[in-house]
């Protein structure tokens, strides 16, 4: 029984030093040169180094035959090609992380490729062409310094937000994204927060072409733009999808911030008719030219008003004139201002007068609210983005006004992006004096508020009867 401890222990130590090789002695070879280290002004010839592979060479063999043995052990970096032919044979080049001598290979891999193998190392030289953009950002920054891994690819525009103890570096970085990206025409840097009001933010051109104006494809349709005059975010496509499932043909979209058209051309394009608005003379003008490009004129109109005002006069004439023609469908009122649309909630205090409130509440409009909150961990950022519009409305969105709370992202730590749907209803359009009282009572008890609540993974909490039962009145009523 000792002896077997003993031999036990002995492989185990076998096993942590070869590790040790591997992921220290081993690892080291496949960076680059530790000399580029801090460098500011890049000089691609430093980053060239020599490395040992091991190889494996055959001649007249069928490589099809043998590839599925040995593809796993493939040495694989940027521009190089691991299988390469020299005359009448054949080069596999193997990672010398996983392959140091033909041993390594288990025994069913040895007895195939026995028959036909000539293994050996060779040095080959590696330069900047092969590196990926995080090792040599790793071998350039200090020890300690958060690699810049994130970013957005806009057209050819790559857009970063870079942190201060990155800017010293910031030209470099811009370059090796420049060079390792591509589709990569321009890199650009955010240097302050989105504007609210015209929905965009100052930028530097780190490296590239000085073009800020670009073409972006998303779920088959073409938006161009000036990025650095509209607001545009990538990261928001699978959202752009998730909301136009809401609307079927005879509905009707009042957009209230529509930017360039992600909500407003997928939805025209599915011919559902669109109110869009932009503030900003730019986003309107793209927004103009993105409906020509999607060939969506018939199913648009297009306004370049205070988001106010387009709800005030133009969205609530139209509701009105619709139910004066008896129209189908529903309308869904599309407010994507996250850091602004709550505070533009009080529109809908005094929107109608009694008889129209009547007339209304037939057929309750849709508002698609987003929103950010600032939540820690052991607050449910779903809810908290419920009482903040609940808040703003001055009473609570009950089974009968709540449509559905949606994680939408993670904007920043601690900060999350959520879509509130509810249904305009008496109570809100009257901003009844009971109501409010309602919900100072239900914050004072802190009650929590988790029907019809979606999660990111799309499933919803609480009580899912009720949201069941909601969701077969929507379809009833815009039937």
């Amino acid at each position: 029984m000792g002896e077997s401890r003993w031999l036990i222990t002995l492989a185990k130590r076998c096993f942590w030093a070869q590790y040790r090789f591997y992921t220290s002695t081993m690892t080291s070879l496949l960076v680059p040169p530790e000399s580029v280290r801090g460098m500011t002004c890049l000089n691609r010839a430093a980053f060239e180094t020599t490395v040992e592979l091991p190889y494996l060479r055959y001649r007249d063999i069928r490589i099809s035959k043998i590839k599925p043995v040995f593809k796993k052990y493939l040495f694989r970096m940027r521009n190089f090609k691991p299988i390469q032919k020299e005359n009448d044979e054949v080069i596999m080049y193997l990672n010398p992380l996983l392959i140091k001598c033909f041993e390594d290979f288990v025994e069913e891999e040895k007895v195939l490729l026995e028959d036909y193998k000539c293994f050996g190392m060779t040095k080959v030289t590696l330069n900047y062409d092969n590196w990926n953009s995080y090792d040599m950002l790793k071998a350039i920054l200090p020890e300690g310094i958060e690699i810049p891994t994130s970013y957005s690819l806009v057209g050819h525009i790559v857009h970063l937000n870079l942190r201060e103890v990155h800017l010293p570096y910031k030209i470099i970085i811009g370059q090796i994204y420049l060079d390792t990206i591509p589709a990569a025409k321009t890199v650009v840097n955010k240097i302050n927060i989105i504007d609210t009001t015209f929905r965009h933010f100052s930028m530097e051109i780190l490296a590239g072409d000085k073009n800020t104006i670009t073409t972006v494809k998303e779920h088959g349709c073409t938006y161009e733009l000036d990025f650095s005059q509209v607001y545009w975010n990538s990261r928001l496509s699978t959202e752009h999808t998730n909301l136009i499932t809401f609307m079927k043909v005879n509905d009707i979209l009042y957009d209230v911030f529509a930017g360039v058209g992600p909500f407003a051309i997928p939805a025209a394009r599915k011919r559902i008719e669109v109110f869009a608005n932009d503030l900003n003379p730019e986003a309107y003008k793209w927004l103009q030219r993105n409906i020509k490009i999607n060939k969506v004129e018939a199913n648009v109109k297009s306004f370049n008003m205070d988001g106010r005002d387009f709800l005030r006069s133009v969205v609530k004439t139209d509701i009105l004139n619709r139910r004066v023609n008896n129209k189908a469908g529903c309308e869904h009122i599309v407010m994507n201002l996250p850091a602004l649309a709550v505070e533009f909630l009080d529109v809908f205090f005094n929107w109608f007068n009694s008889d129209e409130i009547k007339q209304m509440c037939y057929q309750p409009p849709i508002v698609h609210l987003y929103c950010f909150v600032k939540v820690n961990k052991s607050e449910d950022a779903c809810n908290v983005a419920r009482s903040l519009v609940e808040e703003k409305l001055g009473c609570t969105l009950n089974s009968d006004s709540l449509v559905n709370v949606h994680y939408v992202r993670n904007v920043a730590p601690a900060k999350e992006m959520i879509r509130v749907s509810f249904l305009l209803t008496k109570n809100i359009l009257k901003g009844e004096e009971p109501a409010m009282k309602k919900l100072k009572m239900k914050n004072n008890l802190n009650e929590p508020t988790n029907d019809n609540i979606t999660e990111n993974n799309g499933k919803e909490q609480g009580n899912a009867k009720k949201a069941k039962e909601q969701e077969c009145i929507q379809s009833s009523d815009c039937s």
